[in-house]
């Protein structure tokens, strides 16, 4: 077994609100195995690559590559890395006021196993590599609070697109981007679904494409700052990411029967 990490339990006052005990990184070996009665610490760790189990709070898990877990203070836990793929895991150990108010508004109660988490490994990396570097302590704590908040915003908003209907969730991305390029292929990627059944499943809810929905959105949005804003056609333009300001009137006259500036004319004398 290979373990690289670092400990600061010496190094912070109890008044603090984040208190980092330690970091670290891990390539596990069969004989893995850690097991608490009444565990004094709360840990998070992603695990990049390899599975095995964890038990805790009468919940057997089997955490495997792109996962990350939760150990709570107080917990019962029992974990060990699988004899034939043992984990490479990356993990960090805090406590604190502020640490227990992530937990408690961030991750939902008695849940310690958040799948396919893969987009947070950069966070944990970024944790790890601050952690190493030699800077004093509360200078390190402010830098990996932003990474670890992240992770907890992460998982936040994983379990709540889990919890939602699919369409809504589509539907919720592409509202919050209407002010970006269009990129399916990155939408399908974060929320794990193939190209034609995000497509399929949106338009069996909503009549139109993902594609059709987004463009639809964006002239709604471009109505709204033209009455609403003295905004120039090309700022509006820019700001919801049109190639140039002639396709973006070409589009918008092509979906309202007019170009932006009549509309402009005909809203504001109404």
């Amino acid at each position: 077994m290979i373990e690289k990490f670092k400990n600061f339990s010496a190094l912070y006052d109890e008044n603090e609100p984040l208190k980092i005990d330690i970091v670290g990184e891990t390539y596990c070996d069969k004989t893995f195995k850690i097991e608490r009665e009444n565990s004094d610490l709360n840990a998070l760790e992603f695990i990049a690559d390899g599975k095995g189990t964890l038990d805790i709070e009468n919940q057997h898990l089997a955490p495997e590559k792109n996962d990350v877990f939760f150990l709570k203070i107080g917990s019962r836990h029992k974990y060990q890395a699988d004899a034939k793929e043992p984990w490479h895991k990356y993990w960090i150990v805090f406590k604190g006021d502020f640490a227990e108010s992530l937990i408690k508004n961030y991750l939902p109660e008695n849940v310690y196993l958040f799948k396919n988490c893969d987009a947070v490994q950069r966070y944990f990396e970024e944790i790890v590599e601050t952690a190493r570097k030699d800077m004093p302590y509360d200078v390190m704590v402010n830098k990996i609070t932003i990474s670890l908040m992240r992770v907890f915003i992460y998982i936040r908003n994983r379990v709540i697109m889990e919890n939602e209907d699919l369409p809504d969730v589509i539907r919720k991305h592409l509202d919050e981007s209407v002010e970006s390029e269009f990129n399916l292929d990155n939408l399908c990627k974060e929320i794990n679904y193939s190209k034609n059944y995000v497509i399929h499943i949106f338009k069996e809810k909503y009549k139109v494409t993902p594609y059709q929905y987004f463009l639809d959105r964006k002239i709604d949005a471009a109505k709204t700052y033209l009455t609403h804003t003295n905004l120039s056609v090309g700022n509006i333009a820019n700001t919801l990411h049109y190639a140039d300001q002639q396709y973006f009137s070409s589009s918008f006259k092509k979906a309202a029967g007019c170009s932006p500036l009549e509309y402009r004319k005909r809203t504001r004398k109404e």
